[in-house]
């Protein structure tokens, strides 16, 4: 609750000095966004698939809004004959505000809820899978702070670190991602995310309105 107040106070304070600020971004806001990740650990060989739909709006000059839907697949092979795949879904949505550091950089600030549900775990052993999808749904909470950089027409630069709690797990997140813009409202995204010792790289596209 503390984290959630001061990410609350600190924003606050970074929209007021956003509206004094030059209204103006050159940086992306209006966007559906799909994205493919793909997670692996550095001491096994169980890849964790993310499948993305992400939706951003500048509700203001200085305020903006994220949601997002995320299919998340994880398989874990125990041996020739036996794996383990557990699958959930994953509902974020979350306000911010923007700081207009210099003309074409943007320091971000935003938190929110986030809300897992549908979780299923399927052994499958031989010819033989069972199913247990007997979970609770959980609900969470993260805050982010961030960079997003416009380095020209073309070619865009965020970077954020973003505290994640869920149910009884928390972790830190640091992200990186690359916009190329090939058309007024079409974009290549080409994406990465560490935490722990787990390093995930992805790719998507970007549809501006």
């Amino acid at each position: 609750m503390k984290l959630i107040s001061l990410c609350l106070t600190l924003a606050s304070l970074l929209s007021s000095a956003a509206f004094a600020n030059n209204n103006y971004t050159p940086v992306s806001y209006r966007y559906y966004q799909l994205n493919y990740t793909e997670v692996t650990a550095e001491d096994a060989d169980e890849p964790l698939e993310t499948y993305q739909i992400n939706i951003s709006n500048l509700v203001s000059p200085y305020i903006f809004s994220r949601t997002s839907f995320n299919y998340l697949s994880k398989e874990k092979v125990i041996d020739a004959q036996n794996s383990m795949t557990t699958t959930s879904m994953q509902a974020v949505f979350n306000m911010g505000t923007r700081l207009a550091l210099l003309p074409k950089i943007d320091l971000t600030v935003e938190s929110g809820a986030i809300y897992e549900f549908g979780k299923e775990v399927e052994l499958k052993s031989n010819s033989v899978s069972v199913t247990d999808d007997d979970f609770d749904s959980e609900f969470g909470f993260n805050a982010a702070v961030g960079l997003a950089m416009h380095f020209s027409r073309h070619l865009e630069f965020i970077v954020d670190a973003a505290y994640i709690d869920i149910g009884d797990e928390s972790e830190m997140e640091y992200s990186a991602e690359l916009v190329a813009h090939l058309l007024p409202n079409l974009a290549l995204v080409a994406n990465g995310v560490m935490y722990e010792e787990h390093v995930g790289y992805g790719f998507g596209l970007q549809f501006d309105f």
